[in-house]
């Protein structure tokens, strides 16, 4: 369903699992629970939605959700660096992986 991004959602997961440990995976599945309940959030992981669904190559997705997030960001007055808009792709992904289970 989320192609690409449930890969990467996937990766990232046990990623951070082989890294920190379970309790720290589980600590950041939860951080980013409470990160998407914002009006930023909201957005953000409406954009990943979207894009998961789209007919999009990989690599497009990947760039849309980089670039539609990155102008959300200066609309509303926020300086995002690029590390932290592609932590925020990758939560999004979590997020809604955890929604679709």
């Amino acid at each position: 369903m989320f192609g690409w991004f449930k890969k990467l959602g996937r990766f990232f997961k046990k990623f951070v699992v082989v890294i920190f440990g379970k309790a720290a995976a589980k600590a950041l599945a939860e951080a980013a629970k409470k990160m998407f309940q914002n009006a930023f959030g909201s957005v953000v992981l409406a954009i990943v939605a979207e894009l998961s669904a789209s007919n999009l190559s990989n690599g497009e997705k990947r760039r849309a959700a980089y670039d539609r997030i990155k102008a959300e960001a200066e609309a509303r007055g926020v300086e995002m660096k690029d590390s932290l808009i592609n932590l925020v792709i990758e939560m999004a992904v979590l997020r809604l992986k955890d929604l679709s289970e």
